[in-house]
């Protein structure tokens, strides 16, 4: 009934069959997962999925946090320039200047964020230098923001503002990374307080709301990005893990902290008003 007694042989083409079931000391990685195991680690010490104890694991965190802090660098210097653009163009009364770069920085934002986060192509050299025209894009967008602060003596509130945004953002990400915590499962809450926030932007543009309102409104945009702070960096060590994509964990998180740089620093202003 079988006349190839051999017929286990064939598994052989499917590489190492060993790797479906880690022994001590075996690092999973992008490989690992592309090969259709299951996307846990443990190495029979208790190294559970997205663990900084694992070699390869904690690789690929530093590189991702790598790409984040470039690309905030890019970002600091290009909203310098930005600030010193704006400055000459109001010197000049040259607006439509201003409206151009406005313009131009909103393409660049959504071009390079759309790219980034629908290509699969992890390794693309585009892919990698669209993360620094994102956060080259999201400096030009805050600088006239940020000319509006200086110019009407409240440039300390930007430097208390990256300040706070460093703590939250950075003490939510110790906190994940640290305790090994899964939070994706705030995903669709969060995705839904996103379509009601932009349900509520555009009805702001027809029916203008009170300060108070909009206040609320900016507090529930902060408290959407401090969750998805703690959703996409439960995702660092997990699914953009295995999918060896570290320039679209750092956009991400990258985004994740100019938000909340951007509504404290809203806030902080209005408390000056």
């Amino acid at each position: 009934m079988y006349p190839n007694h051999n017929r286990n042989q064939g598994y052989q083409s499917y590489g190492p069959v060993e790797g479906a079931y880690p022994q001590q000391g075996y690092q999973a990685g992008p490989q690992y997962a592309a090969g259709g195991y299951a996307d846990s680690i443990d190495t029979g010490q208790g190294i559970y999925e997205g663990d900084l104890a694992s070699a390869s694991v904690a690789a690929f965190a530093k590189k991702v946090y790598v790409y984040f802090a470039s690309a905030l660098l890019t970002a600091t210097l290009a909203s310098v320039g930005g600030v010193m653009a704006v400055e000459h163009f109001i010197a000049t009364q040259n607006i439509s200047a201003l409206g151009t770069m406005r313009i131009l920085s909103l393409v660049a934002f959504f071009g390079s964020f759309l790219f980034v986060v629908l290509t699969r192509k992890a390794h693309s050299p585009l892919k990698t230098g669209l993360l620094y025209v994102f956060a080259g894009a999201c400096g030009m967008m805050i600088a006239p923001m940020l000319t509006f602060f200086m110019k009407s003596g409240m440039g300390m509130s930007i430097v208390f503002a990256f300040g706070i945004a460093t703590v939250v953002w950075g003490g939510l990400s110790v906190y994940v990374l640290a305790t090994g915590k899964d939070f994706r499962g705030l995903g669709g809450y969060l995705f839904a307080g996103i379509l009601l926030v932009l349900g509520l932007i555009l009805l702001n543009i027809f029916v203008p709301f009170p300060d108070a309102i909009s206040r609320l409104v900016m507090a529930g945009i902060l408290l959407l990005f401090v969750g998805y702070t703690l959703y996409d960096t439960s995702r660092v060590t997990r699914d953009y893990y295995h999918a060896n994509d570290a320039v679209g964990a750092a956009l991400m998180l990258f985004y994740d902290f100019f938000i909340l740089f951007k509504y404290i620093l809203y806030f902080l202003g209005g408390s000056r008003d």
